[in-house]
């Protein structure tokens, strides 16, 4: 189903609210295929997936010239980037001079770095961040505008771009550029099944229009059929901006211990179909053990609370470390007790919060049941409410503030500063607060490896695999083992603007 450009952006605004297939060794597609028919339509370049780095290279790519055909599996636009903040570190963005701060890409990457755990990709990290400020002069011609810059946690500069409408006012202002260009064609409803392929490369794709994505089954990849088959051209290439597969939890079963007990923050499109095709047809996976979890609240602001295992009243972590070591530590107590492990503050802790916006959501109960902060007016109270002994509890509070009185963790060794702030006890009377530790699965470090201009590279020798780039999450390696707060955005958006750039200087095949 082809959508006209104003019949896509009133439904785009009302879903925000606002007015593969098969399995991994299934042959892929071949143009010289006895049975295959002529393609049903033919574009310069097909960007497939519709969050922040489709919509990027779709952007970029129309206004070339290029005639460019965007597709989405779901029956919307945006993917996990609708439920994104979508917050922007950018490094030379008029706000930034504006304010007279210096900074450097090199300091960005090194901040990157940091959480990376010796895994990260430096030259591409470096790529995107030196891209940033060219991405947000995109950004700004097509309508968004920014509001606020932070130095947001880990961050050594005020870099950290927050746009006006968050993420979906991000979506909402570039989806509303499509108007502009009339050589750009949106689908919505058509699900990627294959990647065509013939001796030059990449040529095309095989999808399903009017596809209905359905979450109820066990691996809608696989299983839905809906939808009818056709075959598009792509003369210059296939933008692959499919997302990670966070969702797919038969295909991440063996990767990720304890997945049954992580919720999910992506969305529900997030599954490895795209990524088994990209495989099939000869791109390198990289990383695909990896993963990255968040919380309701901010992990930075963990370190000012207390963990506490509900079966025993005790600590079970340093809440210092990274949110992936508090996630994994989190999930192991929750299936070796059967309970929802928790943390506790008080009020003085939520004043050292440099995030407090996300403690109010979670108290107004706008995180989900696993995600809402619980106020008590005292100790005994909260305990009852996470099924956990009073008195077990309260001994290790007091434990806990003698250890920190004494400028000490014995039992675990957290830091006691962050940020030149420093932690401080828990008190004796209320409020307090405790909000459960349910890990959210929220971005899958892992994909497709590619190079500076976000080509596919080969798994049988490492070049450039010809008419196929790889965006956003759906290209792994370049953040390592975590990703840094509000480094999404830069990579998506710049490595979207680069493939879009790259593919429409490529030359054009004739199908």
């Amino acid at each position: 189903m082809q959508t006209s450009r104003r019949s896509f952006l009133g439904r785009a605004a009302a879903g925000l609210g606002l007015a593969g297939s098969g399995s991994l060794l299934a042959p892929t597609a071949r143009a010289n295929e006895s049975t295959a028919p002529a393609f049903d339509a033919v574009y310069d370049i097909i960007v497939v997936g519709s969050g922040i780095s489709g919509t990027m290279a779709a952007l970029v790519a129309a206004r070339s010239g290029a005639k460019t055909l965007l597709i989405e599996k779901l029956n919307r636009l945006g993917g996990t980037s609708r439920y994104s903040a979508l917050d922007f570190s950018c490094v030379g963005s008029d706000r930034q001079k504006a304010e007279g701060i210096e900074d450097t890409p090199e300091a960005m990457v090194d901040d990157m770095a940091k959480v990376a755990g010796g895994l990260a990709d430096r030259e591409r990290a470096l790529n995107v961040a030196r891209n940033t400020a060219r991405a947000q002069k995109v950004m700004a011609e097509h309508g968004v505008k920014w509001k606020n810059l932070l130095k947001l946690g880990g961050h050594s500069a005020k870099r950290c771009l927050i746009a006006e409408g968050g993420g979906a006012g991000i979506l909402r202002s570039l989806w509303a550029s499509f108007e502009r260009y009339p050589n750009l064609t949106v689908m919505p409803s058509t699900k990627l099944d294959e990647l065509i392929l013939d001796e030059t490369g990449v040529t095309g794709v095989v999808v399903r229009t009017h596809y209905l994505f359905d979450a109820s089954l066990p691996n809608d990849d696989r299983d839905n059929r809906s939808g009818a088959v056709k075959r598009f051209g792509a003369r210059q290439g296939v933008i692959m901006a499919t997302g990670g597969y966070a969702r797919d939890k038969e295909f991440m079963k063996d990767e990720v211990p304890y997945l049954e007990h992580t919720s999910n923050s992506c969305s529900e499109g997030a599954t490895a179909g795209a990524l088994k095709s990209m495989i099939r047809a000869g791109a390198r996976p990289v990383q695909l053990g990896l993963y990255r979890f968040s919380f309701a609240l901010p992990t930075e602001d963990f370190i000012w609370g207390v963990a506490i295992d509900a079966k025993t009243g005790k600590r079970y972590c340093a809440e210092s470390l990274g949110r992936n070591a508090i996630a994994l530590a989190s999930m192991r107590v929750r299936q070796s007790s059967g309970k929802m492990p928790f943390i506790v503050y008080d009020d003085a802790a939520l004043e050292l919060f440099h995030n407090l916006g996300r403690a109010a959501k979670s108290l107004a109960g706008l995180n989900g049941r696993n995600g809402t902060m619980y106020k008590f007016d005292t100790l005994e109270a909260l305990a009852r409410h996470f099924e956990t002994d009073p008195k077990a509890l309260r001994a290790t509070i007091d434990a806990y503030n003698a250890d920190i009185a004494a400028g000490r963790d014995s039992a675990f060794g957290k830091d006691l500063e962050r940020s030149g702030r420093k932690v401080r006890p828990i008190g004796k009377t209320g409020p307090f607060y405790g909000i459960p530790m349910t890990a959210r699965w929220d971005y899958c470090p892992g994909g497709i490896l590619t190079d500076t201009e976000a080509r596919a590279l080969k798994l049988s020798d490492g070049t450039p695999l010809p008419g196929l780039w790889v965006v956003g999450e759906a290209a792994g390696g370049i953040h390592g083992a975590e990703r840094l707060t509000a480094c999404s955005m830069p990579d998506c958006s710049v490595t979207g603007m680069l493939a879009a750039e790259s593919a429409v200087n490529s030359a054009k095949k004739s199908l």
